[in-house]
């Protein structure tokens, strides 16, 4: 192949972009901090899930062994636009099945979840406490 045309394969190819298209995701804010238990102790594993009230992107978290968790949006950034969102929980390791049944099915992730538990997120956080309903 001519190199010129080469050359201009390849410039093509870098204003095109490659591999998968991302999520157009709003610019929003960091926000971390702890799930706990209804007993108040620390929730030691699982998927944090936030559904938005409005809007169409959500963000999730993998949940720390001391409850700790920092949260990301689709793209796998940690910027989550400001809104009201309801809190989830997902169990997916069966090591977490005790923790399950400490939670209230409306919480978890699942056809049944129906969370009242409602976060309002507007500025930049590191110290938001979730705790969990029985």
């Amino acid at each position: 192949m001519n190199p010129m045309r080469l050359f201009l394969w390849c410039g093509l190819l870098v204003v095109l972009g490659c591999g998968e298209p991302r999520p157009n995701i709003p610019s929003g804010v960091e926000v971390s901090g702890k799930v706990l238990l209804p007993s108040g102790t620390p929730l030691s594993g699982g998927l944090l899930i936030l559904r938005p009230e409005q809007g169409l992107h959500g963000a999730s978290a993998v949940i720390g062994s001391d409850g700790s968790f920092s949260l990301q949006n689709q793209a796998g950034t940690k910027a989550i636009a400001p809104g009201k969102y309801r809190v989830y929980v997902r169990f997916n390791d069966p090591a977490h099945k005790n923790l399950a049944a400490a939670i209230h099915p409306r919480y978890q992730d699942s056809e049944d979840g129906d969370s009242d538990l409602v976060v309002d997120i507007q500025t930049a956080r590191s110290d938001l406490v979730l705790k969990m309903k029985r």
